[in-house]
């Protein structure tokens, strides 16, 4: 005797079970990355831990501090009082939105991990304010054949980057020679952490729950299936407006180069 989904009220998944495109079963066997878990990092997690992978992932070496709690609302004043890790904050607020979600918190700078880590995971989100990290993590994740997806905010401005190895332009492709003479400025949300503290990056919580739906929403489409190529999405909220923008593998990108004949 088949039983009408719809009617379940018991099922904390039913309703996501509905949607057309989005294979809930996948998604609950996945393993997910999220590195950083800032104002974009907290709104992917929370959106993830509604899901409940089977593993994800939280890296960010930093600490919570008042700046954040703005912005942030898996964080409490009691973790900017003690300084407590972004990580661990992040993980034990996601176990409370969904106790099926059970993170693990990795207090430690990305940089340091390589592909063999990279590979582990079905799908790698970035919500980190450096180029370097960026850079970091979309060259190890291509070389694991990792799909990677990059977001980034400024103000009411906004990008997602769906980056699909191994075809596909990753996210050195999109960039140019003034990303990179400031690639080791680590824009942030305090600007105490940067190596080269130029400005501190306006954020807006608005649009960090756009860009990080956005990329939860594309890594979820990776994961079920659903989504084949590489995109890279700009968002204007000052419009509002988003607008995909096509991109092309730069034969001289690093990630690429050895591909040349």
């Amino acid at each position: 005797m088949s039983v009408d989904i719809r009617l379940n009220t018991n099922d904390r998944y039913s309703r996501m079970k509905l949607v057309k495109g989005v294979d809930i079963d996948a998604i609950r066997r996945a393993s997910i990355c999220v590195v950083g878990a800032g104002a974009l990092g907290n709104e992917v997690i929370k959106d993830l831990a509604l899901y409940a992978p089977a593993r994800l992932s939280i890296v960010d070496m930093d600490c919570v501090d008042y700046s954040n709690l703005g912005r942030c609302f898996l964080f409490d004043a009691a973790d900017a009082e003690t300084s407590n890790s972004k990580a661990d904050a992040a993980s034990r607020s996601a176990c409370r939105i969904n106790p099926d979600c059970r993170p693990d918190a990795l207090n430690i700078d990305a940089t340091s991990l390589d592909s063999a880590f990279f590979s582990e995971f079905d799908v790698v989100m970035g919500c980190v304010d450096s180029i370097r990290t960026r850079l970091h993590l979309n060259s190890n994740c291509y070389f694991s054949g990792t799909p990677y997806i990059d977001g980034g905010i400024d103000g009411l401005y906004g990008r997602v980057q769906t980056v699909l190895p191994p075809h596909g332009p990753c996210y050195g492709c999109a960039i140019n020679g003034t990303h990179l003479s400031r690639v080791d400025a680590a824009f942030s949300c305090t600007g105490r952490e940067a190596n080269i503290p130029i400005r501190q990056i306006a954020s807006d919580p608005s649009i960090c729950g756009m860009v990080g739906s956005l990329q939860v929403l594309q890594g979820l489409r990776v994961i079920s299936g659903t989504l084949s190529e590489g995109i890279l999405l700009f968002i204007d909220g000052g419009v509002p407006s988003m607008m995909p923008l096509e991109l092309t593998v730069d034969t001289k990108c690093a990630n690429h180069i050895l591909s040349v004949v």
